[in-house]
């Protein structure tokens, strides 16, 4: 779909164009009416030109007083002609110009009428034509009926209107370029507001911005006051619910706390102990996964970006300390200005249990990588991929799958309670609609979190 901008400029234009067309039209009509009144005008002078120098009273011979004072009558073949028609329409006189030309005469012969017409001379020539018939009292008792015609070749009068539908054509284009620069720059003055909220918006789903913070017109300034307002809200709301399941972690974890170490006190439950000792690590570990699961921000429209690096670092080297008695290598490789479109503490708990599983399955080495990759199948977008190496003994594809599932704990030797993986998942494909993907061998394993749209 268009741009506000561009389907504005475009029904302008129309608009515009239809105007300009119109008014060329009606102003190229009005200039060939006045240009063939001015033809009209012209030959009514020629016929009473005509009716002073021609001799009627002898209708067996008449002739021309004088010279005729236009030297066009005079000349063959110069596109203007006068004759003189009988009642009969048989030719009486004609000017010196009408050599070897003829043309018919009127269709109409009223009297003391000027009748004005198109016609089109023996040798082709295209004619304006302008007859007036008379009654001629001769010498005696008898009156003859005569028309006299006039003609000029329509050449020059197509000339003119050509030139002046050129002019006039040329002129409403330069017009209409004019007008169009002139409303493009209107319309991006006046719909800047709109272009500035857009570019706003545009940064705070990148992250770089919290909210709208422009000055705009008063159309625009509950939009962007009630936007800024929902910002607000969603930020407060979400940090009241993860106050909220702070104190209910805390509430619930006092008490078991308090019944775990009783039970350490009190060895004479004697078969029961173990029983009640298992079943409060179970509600433990669901506990601490409904609480991770729950907590997740997820991905936000509207919300800054979080720098990537500084908190692989920070998790890295919290690791490095953990595992500092086994002396296990741990790389990054973070391409730069990478930002992760979420929340800060969802990306710490998923990559934090992911380089933790790396760390306590490695036996020298964990690398971090975190890159901007064209993902083919996702052809629109760049796909963000954070990858976990390890140089461990790997796992079967069994296993892979079981460890994905909550509670399961592929060793029991090691410490945990075997939710890491399956709060990641969670948080990766449904919180964030990415991609997990565990690949293991002999060689060691690699998880890899993908995420689209970044």
């Amino acid at each position: 779909m268009r741009s506000l901008n561009s389907r504005v400029l475009v029904a302008a234009g129309l608009v515009l164009a239809a105007f300009l067309s119109t008014a060329g039209f009606v102003l190229d009509q009005a200039f060939r009416d006045t240009a063939q009144t001015s033809v009209r005008e012209r030959l009514t002078g020629r016929i009473y030109m005509m009716l002073g120098m021609i001799d009627l009273d002898d209708p067996e011979k008449i002739s021309a007083n004088s010279t005729p004072p236009d030297a066009t009558l005079s000349t063959p073949e110069s596109g203007h002609y006068a004759q003189v028609l009988d009642a009969s329409n048989n030719r009486v006189w004609n000017s010196p110009s009408m050599l070897g030309i003829t043309f018919e005469g009127p269709g109409d012969r009223t009297v003391g009428e000027f009748s004005f017409a198109d016609t089109q001379s023996s040798t082709g020539e295209k004619l304006f034509v302008l007859s007036y018939t008379i009654v001629w009292e001769g010498t005696g008792s008898e009156s003859s009926l005569y028309t006299v015609q006039v003609a000029e070749n329509e050449r020059a009068f197509r000339a003119q209107v050509a030139r002046f539908r050129q002019s006039l054509w040329l002129g409403f284009s330069a017009i209409g370029v004019v007008l169009l620069l002139v409303q493009t720059v209107i319309f991006r003055w006046g719909l800047k507001p709109l272009r500035d909220v857009a570019i706003e918006v545009n940064r705070i789903e990148r992250g770089e911005k919290g909210e709208i913070s422009g000055e705009y017109p008063t159309e625009l300034r509950a939009l962007t006051e009630n936007l800024n307002a929902l910002i607000r809200t969603n930020d407060s709301s979400l940090k009241r619910y993860r106050n909220a399941l702070g104190d209910l972690a805390h509430s619930l974890k006092t008490p078991l706390a308090v019944i775990r170490t009783s039970l350490d006190r009190e060895p004479a439950l004697g078969t029961g102990h173990s029983g009640l000792r298992a079943s409060l690590d179970q509600l433990d570990s669901t506990i601490d996964y409904q609480l991770q699961r729950a907590a997740a921000a997820g991905r936000s429209v509207i919300g800054k970006s979080i720098e990537i690096e500084p908190i692989v670092e920070m998790i890295v080297s919290s690791l490095r300390k953990v595992h500092a008695d086994r002396g296990i290598s741990i790389v990054t490789e973070v391409e730069p200005g990478m930002k992760f479109r979420g929340d800060r503490g969802d990306l710490m708990e998923m990559l934090g249990n992911i380089a933790d599983n790396a760390c306590k399955w490695a036996r020298q080495a964990v690398v971090v990588k975190v890159s901007q990759s064209n993902d083919p199948d996702v052809k629109a977008h760049l796909s963000l991929k954070i990858e976990v190496h390890d140089d461990g003994t790997g796992m079967p594809e069994d296993d892979i799958a079981r460890a994905l599932l909550r509670g399961a704990r592929l060793d029991e030797t090691t410490a945990g309670h075997g939710i890491g993986l399956a709060v990641v998942k969670e948080l990766v494909e449904e919180v964030y609609s990415g991609r997990l993907v565990i690949k293991s061998s002999p060689a060691g394993t690699v998880v890899v979190m993908i995420f689209d749209d970044y």
